[in-house]
């Protein structure tokens, strides 16, 4: 079967459904009163504004913006969205109201990395989102935590400063070294710093990839998200590299996690760390449970861990 094939005569005929259904939705909701909405530019029928979007997003918004005023909608696909340019509109949306517009719109790469979003950045405005801030600003975010760490980031600072000294004279991606000190940095706030030597280096050299292919899928344009009545057919294969790639972090750091969640003496050891101001995110795991309060899953662990970087 020839899948390419496949999924783009799926797509024609979807879109010569979407075509006569478009005229028809239009005729049934003419004597509906439409909301109220800023003004913007127009587009095709059923793909919206898409078709002509321009890679220098910034600069197109901005002449949008010069031409419709600081507030104005477009349509993408399905969806339909607002842009907004002033500080003073900002202002009023990130910091004012900012509960009403808390929630993120979704896609399907981002479901798949964070375990249905099960995570800080991705999950929805509610109880599990507040409790996972209070875990970070109390615990990982607290100014004594941050001092404790303060000499494990510095030396990973250092180790990336003599790695471009050693390489004067010699083309250096600045990107992927910035990825790599990232990563470091977060693998050791998660396991506490117990991971060293080769374990530790074995496991970064199989993550970095990994999670490279994964944020480059996170900021893919997907048709499932803009016309999500076609997520099931995952026509660009996103859904499926994406789970696979999650398959490959769950094979790297299953044994790592468990090993320290599972053992005993660590449950002892996050106590201790607790009194002296310091604790690792899987400390916080732990502790939570010894407090008989409501721990994180594995699933939000690795969550984390994936939307960190």
């Amino acid at each position: 079967m020839n899948l390419p094939a496949d999924s783009a005569l799926i797509l024609a005929a979807l879109i010569l459904i979407f075509s006569i259904l478009w005229p028809i939705r239009k005729l049934i909701n003419s004597g509906k009163r439409t909301p109220f909405l800023p003004p913007g530019p127009g587009g095709l029928p059923i793909l919206g504004y898409l078709p002509f979007l321009r890679k220098d997003l910034h600069h197109q918004f901005t002449e949008l913006a010069g031409k419709y005023g600081p507030i104005y909608k477009l349509w993408l696909g399905n969806k339909l969205c607002t842009v907004i340019s002033s500080p003073s509109l900002i202002k009023e949306v990130l910091r004012d109201h900012d509960t009403i517009f808390a929630n993120r719109d979704t896609t399907v790469a981002a479901r798949i990395a964070t375990y249905d979003f099960n995570d800080i950045a991705w999950s929805p405005y509610g109880s599990q989102w507040r409790n996972l801030r209070k875990l970070f600003v109390r615990e990982m975010l607290s100014n004594t935590n941050l001092e404790a760490t303060y000499n494990l980031r510095r030396e990973e600072v250092r180790k990336v400063v003599k790695e471009i000294y050693s390489k004067i004279g010699t083309p250096m991606d600045i990107c992927e070294l910035a990825f790599k000190i990232d990563l470091n940095v977060i693998i050791n706030l998660i396991w506490g710093g117990k991971i060293q030597g080769e374990r530790r280096d074995r496991i970064l050299t199989s993550l970095l990839p990994v999670l490279a292919n994964m944020l480059d899928l996170l900021v893919k344009p997907n048709i499932s998200d803009f016309f999500p009545a076609l997520a099931r057919f995952d026509i660009q294969g996103v859904a499926k590299e994406m789970t696979t790639l999650l398959q490959r972090v769950e094979g790297i750091t299953k044994d790592a996690i468990d090993e320290r969640m599972k053992n005993p003496s660590n449950k002892m050891e996050a106590v201790a760390a607790k009194k002296d101001g310091r604790t690792d995110f899987l400390q916080i795991d732990l502790m939570q449970e010894e407090d008989n309060k409501e721990s994180l899953g594995e699933a939000q662990i690795k969550a984390m861990l994936i939307v960190s970087t």
